[in-house]
């Protein structure tokens, strides 16, 4: 069995590398996105395990986004629905970031 990446060290991941706090990362996820707004608690929450995006919110910034959002809400998806994304039945095609 392989060791799975879970959506809490996914997030902390992209916190470290992207050097934003958790207040920049949740208003960066959710700029471009009408009506849908994410709290720092909620991120909090994403990093400590004690909750995760939804399927759809991810599903959301999968498609909305084609920078460091897109792949942090497909990896997050793929750590979610490993069943989904391991067997192929969804793959995503994004363009190439410059």
């Amino acid at each position: 069995m392989k060791d799975e990446i879970t959506i809490n060290q996914i997030t902390k991941s992209y916190l470290k590398s992207l050097a934003l706090t958790q207040d920049k990362f949740a208003s960066s996820i959710t700029e471009s996105l009408k009506n849908t707004e994410i709290s720092r608690v909620s991120i909090t929450n994403w990093v400590n395990g004690k909750s995760s995006p939804s399927t759809d919110f991810l599903l959301v910034c999968a498609i909305a986004y084609s920078d460091w959002r897109s792949r942090w809400a497909i990896k997050c998806l793929s750590a979610k629905l490993p069943e989904v994304f391991d067997s192929g039945m969804i793959t995503f095609h994004l363009p190439k970031l410059r």
